[in-house]
């Protein structure tokens, strides 16, 4: 699984024995999302997880929204780093690198981590303000690397139409966990869906333009 990188509140887990002590939290948190749900997930089940007792988890998180948050701080943490090396590792060409998003975004999509972990997050937040809140933090984090790729592939765009680019090409590559996804119908297929996405959404950042978006270029 993806390591998770530690990202805490402020006050909390100053020292590195309690650094250690909040990763192990998170990750046993993260583990039951993905095996369990979330509605399975209880701060008795991740102290157990820890191999803690609740009171020492207590001492970092008394309720589950702190540790939710957290832990989608951590988790998104993490695709940050891994963007990052994504691009270097692509080289100095936007377009290279945007492929290299794309591509790795979907095969991501069928790890079990993913396939499971995000649909949680994503039932919990249409009935949980707290939790669409942070969603919407997460995802905006998320999007920050195409929209940035889409400001230099298509500097004709303004900063909303970058961003509603972003977001269509974000959530149309979402969408397709159902299908593509761990243990899913089309996961044996992912590699020529991921060629089909990168060509497309390459093209479409490339060449789209506001009045497309405005409405004002349809025939």
């Amino acid at each position: 699984m993806r390591e998770i990188q530690l990202q805490v509140r402020p006050g909390t887990a100053a020292f590195s024995k309690g650094q250690e002590r909040v990763l192990k939290i998170l990750q046993s948190a993260r583990d039951l999302m993905i095996s369990s749900g979330y509605h399975n997930l209880t701060l008795r089940k991740v102290a157990a997880g820890a191999g803690i007792s609740v009171g020492n988890l207590n001492y970092y998180y008394s309720n589950k929204q702190d540790l939710l948050r957290d832990l989608l701080n951590s988790v998104i943490e993490s695709y940050i780093e891994e963007f990052d090396k994504v691009r270097q590792d692509a080289g100095a060409s936007p377009e290279k690198q945007f492929v290299a998003i794309i591509r790795f975004i979907i095969e991501d999509l069928g790890t079990q981590e993913t396939t499971h972990f995000f649909p949680e997050l994503w039932a919990l937040s249409n009935h949980d303000s707290y939790a669409a809140e942070r969603m919407d933090e997460l995802y905006i984090k998320a999007r920050a690397v195409l929209n940035d790729l889409i400001c230099i592939l298509n500097p004709a765009l303004n900063e909303q139409d970058r961003q509603q680019v972003a977001l269509f090409v974000s959530a149309s590559m979402e969408g397709l966990t159902p299908f593509v996804g761990f243990e899913k119908p089309w996961s044996s297929q992912r590699s020529s869906i991921s060629n089909i996405a990168a060509s497309s959404f390459l093209h479409l950042v490339t060449t789209i333009t506001a009045e497309d978006i405005s409405g004002l270029a349809v025939p």
